[in-house]
């Protein structure tokens, strides 16, 4: 059994031809955006908070995920306007990769010797 139909293409030749969606460019960057502004909104908080680093780190994750994604697409998308938009995209999410490194690399150091001596300051049961 053959999945050619009557014009003599496959599936595979009709799903190359048609145009991918734009809406996939607007997730990209709505996750672009949000994991921007949640990254800066956990970083310049008044005060350090040890806990805040773990999900900075989920944070770097998902941006070289977003990163990946914005690749990915730029393949996919042959004119110039959504190229463009795409880019805007993946430099907003490497500035949150790089950002959220120097500053859990910044404070990594800082909270595990604070966290360390809060151990050896409790009583041991």
């Amino acid at each position: 059994m053959s999945d050619r139909d009557d014009s003599g293409t496959t599936s595979r030749t009709r799903q190359k031809s048609v145009p991918p969606k734009r809406s996939r460019i607007f997730v990209t960057g709505g996750i672009a955006i949000i994991t921007a502004v949640a990254s800066a909104w956990l970083m310049l908080e008044p005060v350090l908070h040890c806990d805040s680093l773990a999900p900075l780190t989920v944070l770097a994750t998902l941006a070289a995920f977003t990163i990946s994604i914005c690749f990915r697409q730029m393949g996919r998308f042959s004119d110039k306007r959504s190229r463009w938009i795409l880019l805007v995209f993946l430099l907003t999410a490497a500035a949150t990769l790089f950002s959220d490194f120097r500053y859990v690399r910044k404070y990594r150091a800082f909270c595990d010797e604070l966290q360390q001596n809060i151990r050896q300051a409790q009583p041991n049961h």
